[in-house]
């Protein structure tokens, strides 16, 4: 019974995050074929570079968010003032500190990043250095607002905390319409984040205050000494640090190696597959401090068993996105976004899928080992794929451009998933292989076998929106179907007792 109790609760936490992340990928869908037909492929490349440059000054926050989720949630369910006070301040500080420092190296090199580093034109130099000063001075902001969010997320208040990723990835580029619209150009609409970053420090700041403002009931506790925090923090941030090698360094060679133009050829479809990640790290998200809080004799077999069931569940959603993308990859493209990135960004976005589905049963281990106190389980593996990519990219992309980034994504990925996962199960949950495939990649992958083999035949077909949904949705058909027949036996009965709450609701 607790067990089911904890799943319903992990169930309630995911959909609250779902249902916010699914929100922020619909703006975006929508959002960026307006952007790109306003600013034109070139400049939309240097509205790419503000998020790049912004992703580089978060790693200054040298794992002060891993932390700040981990030992909230720990002092919290202790009741434990001491501690608690500790771990805000040493992540406040941090967070506020790295972000100054960040800020003013950019800000103070911005003419010659631009020119050195990124290889802007020359017609674009000037508003390149503005979007770096932006990305400089909305980084301090956004820093503070991590620290938040990682508040948030230890207190478990995953309805607030999902309340910052809308605003952000919502409110940005609804706001970047509104001023190209109104005549404005990317000058404005990068000044906008700068804007939006520091209304939403301001809105949550006071929220956290209110949330942790009631601890009179609590006791003095174990202190947390600077020197754990300071372990366990620089752990963690080898992982954002490989994180942002992985998703961002590729960005950085084809500016220099190939152009701007195949810059947004490559990033916009390499943006809206990472938004596939959505689930997979809501999930590991939420089972972060639920995993932390579990100690006692029985807590290997509870956390095995809460593995498995998770990551089946994440296959069975996941997986049929892939396929559908995988497969009607050029039809969308084209029908999204234009003949130019259909003719450029099939093959490359179909990589990319591939590397997507390596990720997503990567995030779970990776929450196992934070939540063990092994992180260095997670950023050994994290930085053997950044430096795989580093290697791949600087060898490919120069041969086969953008196709070349793709790939080199794939291969790392697959590799360091391949690594994790073996590391994990062996080390920390005693898994077999044998047993993972059997309960949780067998039916799964069965799945969607069947799905690909129902539409990929017929994805030529898909010439227009209203065709292109219709032929999805009766391959998603298929695959619920197949899915429910093949569906391990607690899926069933977990889908049977959701029904029965909703019902009694």
């Amino acid at each position: 019974m607790k067990l089911m109790s904890r799943a319903l609760r992990f169930a309630r936490n995911t959909g609250i995050n779902l249902i916010g992340q699914v929100f922020i990928a619909a703006i975006s869908f929508f959002a960026t074929p307006y952007l790109i037909h306003r600013m034109g492929i070139e400049t939309y490349a240097l509205y790419i570079l503000l998020y790049a440059v912004s992703g580089y000054l978060a790693l200054l926050a040298f794992g002060a968010g891993a932390a700040t989720i981990k030992y909230t949630a720990q002092f919290m369910g202790a009741k434990n003032r001491g501690g608690l006070k500790d771990i805000l301040f040493y992540a406040g500080s941090t967070y506020f500190l790295g972000a100054i420092l960040g800020a003013a190296v950019v800000a103070v090199g911005a003419r010659f990043w631009v020119v050195r580093l990124f290889h802007v034109p020359p017609a674009l130099a000037d508003i390149g250095v503005w979007v770096l000063y932006a990305a400089a001075l909305g980084a301090v902001f956004a820093a503070l607002t991590q620290y938040l969010y990682a508040i948030l997320l230890g207190l478990q208040r995953f309805d607030l905390q999902i309340t910052i990723p809308i605003l952000q990835n919502g409110l940005m580029p609804l706001g970047a319409v509104a001023l190209l619209a109104a005549g404005f150009g990317l000058k404005e609409v990068v000044s906008w984040y700068v804007v939006l970053q520091a209304g939403i420090v301001l809105f949550f700041g006071a929220v956290v205050w209110r949330l942790l403002r009631p601890t009179h009931d609590f006791k003095s506790g174990e202190r947390l000494s600077f020197k754990n925090y300071a372990v366990f923090s620089l752990h963690s941030w080898l992982v954002p640090v490989a994180t942002t090698v992985n998703s961002q360094i590729d960005k950085l060679f084809i500016v220099r190696t190939v152009s701007l133009t195949d810059l947004t050829l490559y990033s916009v479809p390499s943006g809206l597959l990472q938004r596939l990640q959505i689930l997979p790290a809501t999930i590991a998200t939420v089972l972060l401090p639920m995993m932390s809080e579990d100690h006692g004799p029985e807590a290997r077999e509870r956390l095995t068993r809460m593995y498995l069931k998770s990551t089946r569940f994440l296959l069975w959603i996941v997986l049929p996105i892939l396929v559908l993308f995988f497969a009607f990859m050029p039809q969308f493209l084209s029908l999204w976004l234009g003949p130019a990135f259909a003719g450029g960004s099939v093959w490359p976005a179909r990589y990319l899928v591939l590397a997507q589905a390596f990720a997503a049963i990567n995030f779970i281990p990776n929450s196992i080992s934070t939540s063990r106190d092994r992180p260095e389980y997670y950023s050994g593996t994290s930085w053997a794929q950044a430096v795989l990519n580093i290697a791949f990219w600087w060898y490919l992309i120069a041969r086969y451009q953008i196709l070349g980034a793709a790939l080199g994504a794939c291969l790392s990925q697959a590799i360091a998933t391949a690594i994790n996962m073996s590391l994990v199960h062996r080390k920390l949950l005693s898994l077999s292989w044998r047993t993972y495939w059997a309960e949780v990649l067998y039916r799964p992958i069965l799945g969607a076998a069947l799905l690909m083999g129902a539409v990929f035949p017929l994805h030529h077909l898909a010439q227009t929106w209203p065709i292109l949904l219709m032929l999805g949705a009766g391959g998603g058909l298929v695959y619920a179907l197949a899915m429910w027949k093949a569906m391990h036996s607690e899926d069933h009965e977990f889908v049977r007792m959701l029904r029965a709450r909703v019902r009694g609701s």
